[in-house]
């Protein structure tokens, strides 16, 4: 003999409406998605409803710390470099339940640099690279992420191929960002990675010095360090 309770309940035991409000605590997804099909849905049906919100995804949002950007480039004499450490980064990444500690995707990547944080040690170096980089009008880099792909690794290891768009001195383009990731003990998410770009990709003509006697070249390399945090 089979039996079915009522949404309302009975003297057995809680009813489907309090385990959704139980639920909804826990899941606002799933509550949603739930009272949607209260009414004459049989506990049967419910039940298998309930035991498919456990395999629901959820979105964890991370901001960076102790970022380290570095700009290497060069030029006819010499090598140069500029420094970033105060930057904006975040970035949204969706676990799987039982996944392990591993994300399973990346949902969302925004990365943002004062052009004027960008140091070299020397200020006539400084005020070239800000007027190539149109700094007055453009004040910002920004690299926003359109998709992207997670390749797991070794352990708590991961890759991130994160495609979106670079803008430079207010000239957009889209580049492939890799970037080697770890999960670590407290849960935090150590990035770090190497792009490489050509100023005039981004409408920049390479700064020179000394009436032209020092000319930067066009190719830079950008590297960088960070840990995500929640």
């Amino acid at each position: 003999m089979s039996w079915n309770r009522s949404a309302a309940g009975d003297s057995f035991g809680p009813s489907i409406i309090d385990i959704i409000n139980i639920e909804m605590k826990k899941n606002n997804q799933f509550a949603k998605l739930a009272l949607t099909y209260t009414k004459g849905v049989s506990s049967v049906a419910f039940i298998f409803l309930l035991g498919l919100s456990g395999s629901l995804r959820a979105q964890d949002a991370y901001r960076a710390y102790d970022p380290d950007i570095k700009v290497l480039g060069t030029s006819n004499l010499h090598n140069w470099d500029m420094e970033a450490k105060d930057i904006t980064c975040s970035a949204k990444f969706t676990f799987a339940p039982g996944a392990g500690v591993l994300p399973q995707s990346l949902a969302s990547l925004d990365l943002v640099i004062p052009v004027h944080n960008l140091k070299s040690g020397e200020s006539l170096m400084d005020s070239r690279a800000y007027n190539a980089l149109k700094a007055d009008k453009f004040g910002i880099i920004t690299f926003t992420s359109s998709s992207a792909v997670i390749v797991p690794g070794q352990k708590n290891q991961f890759q991130v191929k994160s495609t979106g768009t670079m803008t430079i001195a207010g000239a957009p383009r889209q580049v492939l960002l890799i970037t080697a990731c770890q999960v670590n003990a407290d849960g935090s998410i150590s990035c770090s990675g190497s792009q490489e770009l050509k100023m005039t990709d981004y409408q920049i003509k390479p700064p020179s010095f000394m009436l032209g006697a020092l000319r930067t070249g066009d190719l830079l390399t950008i590297n960088y360090s960070l840990i995500l945090k929640k």
